[in-house]
């Protein structure tokens, strides 16, 4: 299947997109994919290149992903809550020929512009501060149709994702993962034409992008897309929309259980996909317990392996606690630390293999290499195998902090709070939260005098809300094995005590 035919094989006139109350049929969506690959080569961008795109969640992003999808280019999406720091970095690494972006993040890149060479700007309203971007008119390019001629080696995707090893890494799919890993998610929740989602979550993320978007459209479904998640009116727009369907972080789940408006959920809906982290059972049963029965199918997979890997049935039988069996294509295994497979019942890491396998970090051969063995992802999270092949996650072997379903390299904070003149050196770890599964917390050893206050406005300038430590203690000394390496569960005691000293402000 060539990913830039999708929209073109359904009904033109259905629905397959709506948005603040308009609807946008397959065949708009596709004139409109056709009118945007046009202005991208218009502007000299060309099969290979990266774009890097700053529009949040608006069905002019998804028509600049499947405008790649036609034309080889290669789409770069920026989460909309990245500083300009972190944008910087980004579209730095990924050697963005060209940054879109729409009107409500014009002054954030005009911040980042500062620290990026080379980049031509195209912006969509109104450009502010922006100096020598181009304002296209969509309407004035051809929407002629263009054939896809792209290779299923070809990278489709640059997503870029935050691990152990400080500032995030850019996960190359090609147009095969996609393929695979979209229909995989189309034939597990054997969507049909009539199903129609909400999409809550981040366009700019694997969970819905890949989970909410791409496979509805693949299957002739539609999409209602939300610009951002609000507990309060989830429910409303369920109605509003007639949705069946969405997708949701252990997170989500959470703030919905906290809303106050007293909803008790929304009678047509049939299923929740949950992905992103770990769901408790308790968590699973509270849900339950107020929003309806059974609604919570609780799924496995990673950036790096784009899509599902392993999924509870969407009918048939569901253990408590388990993110469920492999989901095909992929292949899952549990293996100890020599990469031998264990039987049921061990606990090991998990491994995946199969053809929603990534094609590596880009510019990093030696984080794919030590990622990918042998044609199996290493995911770095410990699970176990039961007897009936369903997989229980207990840990994580690596150090991601996971808060809200956003992952946050431990490193990239430290080295943050350690750009501060009064720090000598700082320590992060997850702890616990019972919102978000883990917030950032961090031990800091002083040089001068400085403040939990003064930290946290210092770190605000330079990482998205979400990895801002909730907590910080100071120390004397931090905790370190025999080759200097921290050893971070040394710091938990730390913030089991609320007389820590705190940073009170709480980022959602």
């Amino acid at each position: 299947m060539q990913l830039g035919e999708i929209l073109r094989k359904h009904d033109p006139a259905s629905t397959a997109v709506l948005f603040e109350d308009r609807a946008h049929s397959y065949g708009e969506l596709e004139s409109l994919s056709n009118r945007f690959a046009q202005m991208l080569l218009s502007v000299g961008v060309k099969a290979g290149d990266a774009v890097s795109y700053l529009l949040g969640n608006d069905p002019l992003l998804i028509a600049a992903y499947i405008a790649g999808f036609k034309t080889g280019i290669v789409t770069n999406p920026l989460h909309d809550r990245l500083t300009a720091d972190e944008i910087a970095y980004i579209v730095n690494h990924a050697g963005s020929k060209v940054v879109v972006v729409g009107e409500p993040y014009a002054a954030t890149l005009a911040e980042a512009l500062k620290n990026i060479s080379n980049v031509r700007v195209v912006c969509f309203g109104n450009p502010g501060v922006l100096q020598n971007v181009a304002v296209p008119d969509l309407d004035s390019f051809s929407s002629e149709t263009i054939s896809p001629g792209v290779n299923p080696n070809d990278v489709a995707l640059l997503l870029y994702t935050s691990g152990t090893t400080g500032r995030p890494k850019g996960v190359m799919l090609t147009h095969g993962n996609v393929s695979s890993g979209i229909a995989a998610v189309a034939d597990g929740f054997h969507l049909k034409p009539s199903d129609r989602t909400l999409c809550i979550m981040s366009l700019s993320h694997t969970n819905a992008l890949m989970f909410s978007t791409l496979p509805y459209l693949l299957s002739g479904a539609s999409v209602a897309l939300c610009k951002r998640f609000s507990a309060s009116n989830l429910w409303d727009l369920c109605e509003h929309y007639e949705v069946n369907s969405f997708s949701a972080s252990p997170t989500i789940l959470s703030i919905l259980l906290e809303d106050a408006t007293g909803k008790t959920g929304y009678p047509k809906l049939e299923f929740v996909k949950v992905a992103s982290a770990p769901t408790s059972v308790d968590l699973s049963n509270q849900f339950h317990a107020r929003f309806g029965q059974d609604l919570l199918i609780e799924t496995y997979g990673l950036t790096g392996t784009t899509s599902i890997n392993v999924m509870n049935p969407l009918r048939g039988p569901r253990k408590p606690g388990s993110i469920g069996r492999p989901s095909p294509p992929s292949e899952i295994r549990i293996v100890d630390g020599q990469g031998k497979e264990l039987p049921a019942g061990a606990t090991g890491e998990i491994e995946i293999r199969g053809p929603t396998v990534m094609k590596g970090y880009y510019k990093d051969p030696d984080a794919t290499a030590a990622t990918i063995r042998g044609g199996w992802v290493r995911s770095g999270d410990l699970a176990k195998v039961d007897d009936d092949g369903y997989i229980f996650i207990v840990g994580r072997k690596k150090e991601t902090i996971i808060r809200g379903g956003e992952n946050i390299s431990p490193l990239e904070v430290e080295q943050i709070i350690a750009r501060h003149p009064a720090v000598r050196e700082a320590a992060a770890v997850g702890i616990p939260d019972r919102i978000y599964g883990e917030v950032v917390a961090a031990c800091v050893v002083k040089r001068d005098d400085v403040t939990e206050s003064e930290l946290i406005r210092h770190c605000s300038e330079y990482l998205a809300s979400f990895k801002v430590p909730a907590r910080i203690a100071f120390v004397d000394e931090l905790p370190r094995n025999p080759i200097g390496k921290f050893i971070r569960r040394a710091l938990l005691p730390y913030f089991k005590d609320e007389s820590t000293p705190i940073a009170s402000k709480r980022n959602a």
